[in-house]
């Protein structure tokens, strides 16, 4: 976290951390059993308490699709269908189906095929092998994402002497700034007002049902709201957050100084990991949203961080599933 915490890698410190935590305390049990084993009623409650954690171990990814799915149901009733308000909803089904369906699905094709064709039985049990790979891959790079995002949102104190504090834009209707977009405005000045030095940019360009730019509705609900209007100013130009990165750059104070970067919780990551690429030294802050909305904004977070890497996502999932292809087509060569 001291050298660089935009990357996978603090998410994967911080995974690697609690697993050797749950270990240590694990080993201590065992290495002083003498002593709790002595006494009854202390062991009975670290007896109920594995009992549970056992059981909430083997009920966690039906826990996890069956929750996914209401929050996805709960998404749509309150914000509308779209495509991208599904992905917590079909993330969900695809859970259980995982869990559920598929392995008995799989497991009758391949007895079918064994009983008739070795080569059908060969292709079926590489299918099956590469959708365990690639939902394991997925699965724990989800989650390594989503503990990195949540450890990079950790500050122990909002004054760091920031020379430039950016408000990323999410859209306005007409001239109206929406409350999403309020709360990450007001984010900003909370730390300029904590930064007597900095400068806030309101970044955003005019997009599609926007009456004038996004930087200027937000930089107007800004001065109205407390910021101070010397050190207030718009950038007007971007229409995506990497360009919200490269023209705010511009209006910068301090190129080399202290950037914050200020946007909703589930994108301050994404930000943060655009701004590494660009060589630009920041750190993020995130404004609060509802909690569904946030579930399944992580996950469209997500997608797009594995768009950005898809030559590297690629390459790994080649590296994973070398293996099981070199076993199928020696299975399949030694049986034609």
């Amino acid at each position: 976290m001291l050298g660089e915490p935009r990357s996978l890698w603090s998410g994967t410190a911080l995974f690697a951390l609690i697993v050797g935590l749950g270990l240590t305390v694990l080993l201590l049990l065992i290495l002083y059993g003498q002593y709790w084993t002595e006494n009854t009623i202390l062991s009975a409650i670290l007896i109920i308490l594995a009992v549970l954690f056992i059981l909430f171990l083997a009920a966690f990814p039906f826990l996890l699709g069956g929750f996914l799915i209401v929050e996805g149901i709960r998404l749509i009733r309150r914000e509308g269908f779209s495509y991208s308000n599904c992905l917590s909803l079909g993330l969900g089904i695809l859970i259980l189906l995982d869990i559920l369906v598929f392995p008995l699905l799989v497991g009758s094709m391949l007895m079918r095929a064994a009983q008739t064709n070795v080569v059908f039985s060969t292709i079926y049990w590489f299918l099956s092998s590469t959708l365990t790979i690639m939902t394991s891959f997925f699965s724990a790079q989800l989650a390594i994402f989503c503990l990195s995002a949540w450890i990079n949102l950790i500050h122990f104190r909002s004054k760091r002497n920031l020379d430039q504090i950016v408000v990323l834009g999410s859209g306005i209707i007409g001239t109206v700034v929406p409350p999403l977009l309020q709360g990450r405005i007001q984010k900003g000045i909370d730390l300029q007002h904590k930064n007597p030095n900095a400068v806030l940019i309101l970044s955003g360009g005019q997009g599609p049902g926007e009456d004038i730019a996004e930087g200027m509705a937000m930089m107007s609900w800004a001065i109205d709201h407390g910021a101070d209007p010397e050190r207030t100013v718009a950038e007007v130009q971007s229409k995506n957050t990497r360009e919200n990165l490269i023209f705010s750059r511009k209006l910068f104070k301090n190129p080399k100084g202290k950037t914050a970067l200020v946007t909703t919780r589930y994108h301050v990551f994404r930000a943060l990991l655009l701004s590494k690429e660009l060589h630009m030294k920041a750190i993020g802050f995130g404004a609060r949203t509802k909690w569904y909305f946030t579930l399944n904004a992580l996950l469209r977070e997500f997608v797009a961080y594995l768009s950005m890497t898809k030559k590297k996502q690629i390459k790994y999932l080649l590296i994973l599933l070398s293996p099981a292809i070199l076993i199928g087509l020696l299975l399949i060569v030694r049986n034609i």
